[in-house]
């Protein structure tokens, strides 16, 4: 029985890492969450790292929502651009989303480095 439950798991999660694959960085974060949770269950379904297994969920999320920050920064600055009067709001839009951005990569990195 417990391999008919694993295959499941298994078919499962090649399912939602295809949706995954098809939202790109807008994967809702519900699928994000069930494909960890899935590799967290099965123990064949984890990815091996560095000579471990490792949560890849932080990782996923940051990515997700790093490529969604800049996806809504193009956006913004294409409406801003053609506005030249409020030259200074889009500036101060761009600064923060680069310093969140910055921030999230740095905080990403120490995650590669440490393991987490």
């Amino acid at each position: 029985m417990g391999s008919k439950v694993e295959e499941i798991e298994e078919r499962r999660l090649k399912a939602l890492e295809e949706q995954a694959a098809l939202h790109g960085p807008m994967t809702p974060p519900a699928i994000l969450i069930e494909i960890a949770d899935l590799r967290n269950r099965t123990p064949k379904l984890r990815p091996l790292q560095r000579g471990g297994f490792v949560n890849e969920l932080d990782f996923d999320l940051v990515r997700a929502t790093v490529a969604a920050a800049l996806i809504r920064l193009g956006v913004i600055e294409t409406n801003q651009a053609k506005d030249q009067a409020s030259r200074w709001l889009r500036q101060l839009i761009h600064d923060v989303w680069m310093i969140v951005i910055t921030i999230m990569v740095f905080l990403s990195l120490l995650m590669a480095i440490y393991g987490r």
